[in-house]
């Protein structure tokens, strides 16, 4: 299969998705350079959020493995940027990072800091085989052949859940019940503040656009959403579904839906108090 030369910042973050999904050896690794100011970002207003500057770092990385993964189920077809139809992945990916680093895991930091840098070259290696995967392991840590396939295993024992991001509407969570629970109480609320905010129209729209009344979690293009609903054009369509997410967002915190995150942010903190100073 023939690449495309993408060493120039001409290549756009659509054109490095397809690349991607090609196969391109080094489409991630310029995917990722040339949003890592938008990455920084992101990670320092949570990092600034949590009061914990020390995660800034490890925000970076989940947003990055998160970006890759979007890159890879990222369809241009349905007329949206990259950027915009991963941003909610990226967010949604540090903040579960951020909730899950309230308390420190039972192993090294030492060993938790490489089995993060395992991740990422799990997400940038993802379309070649295992073999090449621990070879990159191998050379990215520094360490034999059989350090690295002990290194994957212990990445897939603790670390190898699902991706959530834009799927957030979606109940499984790595097999946690748990996790599960929780995904799904949001996701039910979500769903009940979504008909509270937005009228008839704008909630077919959205949920038009997102697949939620779709087996398969398909959903709609703009083109197809103008013809359906009778918008101006495809930019008519998008203009709508963009304003109809702004509402949303402005008035997300209220009702049951905004009653439940704050009991959730609560429990966080007091989970951070023990965990800091634990009697």
């Amino acid at each position: 299969m023939k690449m495309y030369d993408c060493s120039t910042p001409s290549c756009s973050n659509e054109e490095l998705a397809r690349l991607i999904q090609e196969g391109d050896p080094q489409a991630a690794s310029q995917l990722l350079s040339q949003n890592e100011g938008y990455l920084t970002k992101l990670a320092t207003t949570y990092a600034k959020q949590l009061s914990q500057p020390s995660l800034m770092e490890d925000l970076k990385q989940e947003g990055a493995l998160a970006l890759l993964e979007a890159a890879q189920r990222f369809d241009p077809s349905r007329g949206t940027k990259l950027l915009t139809y991963a941003t909610s992945a990226i967010e949604t990916a540090m903040q579960d990072f951020a909730a899950q680093s309230s308390c420190p895991l039972s192993f090294p930091a030492e060993r938790y800091q490489q089995l993060r840098q395992v991740a990422f070259l799990c997400a940038a290696h993802e379309q070649e085989t295992e073999d090449e995967l621990l070879a990159a392991i191998q050379k990215k840590l520094s360490v034999s052949a059989l350090v690295a396939k002990r290194m994957l295993e212990e990445y897939r024992t603790f670390f190898h859940t699902e991706s959530l991001g834009d799927r957030v509407f979606d109940v499984s969570y790595g097999g946690d019940p748990a996790k599960a629970y929780d995904r799904f109480m949001r996701r039910t609320l979500l769903l009940q503040r979504m008909e509270e905010v937005l009228n008839p129209r704008e909630l077919n729209l959205v949920r038009n656009y997102l697949g939620l009344d779709q087996a398969d979690g398909r959903g709609m293009t703009f083109q197809e959403l103008a013809i359906r609903l009778n918008y101006n054009g495809p930019s008519g369509a998008e203009k709508a579904y963009k304003s109809a997410i702004r509402k949303l967002k402005q008035q997300l915190n209220g009702g049951a839906y905004g009653q439940w995150i704050a009991m959730q942010k609560v429990i966080r903190k007091a989970v951070r108090e023990v965990c800091v100073n634990p009697r």
